[in-house]
């Protein structure tokens, strides 16, 4: 993965995701060493897409693909948004 491409995640402390029918907080992401790399992904795809859908998550995985365990925590949000068939507004929190 080459991290160049990625956004700049300083200023971000963890992200809140909420999806479902009502649209409530289902998960957060903070931004810890082994985390990194997951919360530039979403964060990434949440500018690019402005949600995270199926087909965005799709293409968080394969950017995940070389992160190894660092990826962990994105890779299963990414994979229930699949499975659920769900979208993800992502929420910053500095």
């Amino acid at each position: 993965m080459d991290k160049e491409t990625l956004p700049n995640i300083d200023h971000i402390q963890k992200l809140l995701l909420y999806g479902g029918p009502s649209a409530q907080l289902q998960q957060e992401l903070v931004k810890t060493p082994g985390a990194e790399i997951s919360v530039a992904v979403l964060y990434q795809l949440a500018l690019r897409h402005g949600v995270i859908s199926p087909t965005a998550a799709r293409e968080g995985l394969a950017l995940l693909a070389t992160a190894g365990t660092a990826g962990d925590s994105g890779r299963k949000i990414l994979e229930k948004v699949i499975a659920d068939s769900d979208f993800l507004a992502v929420r910053v929190m500095r």
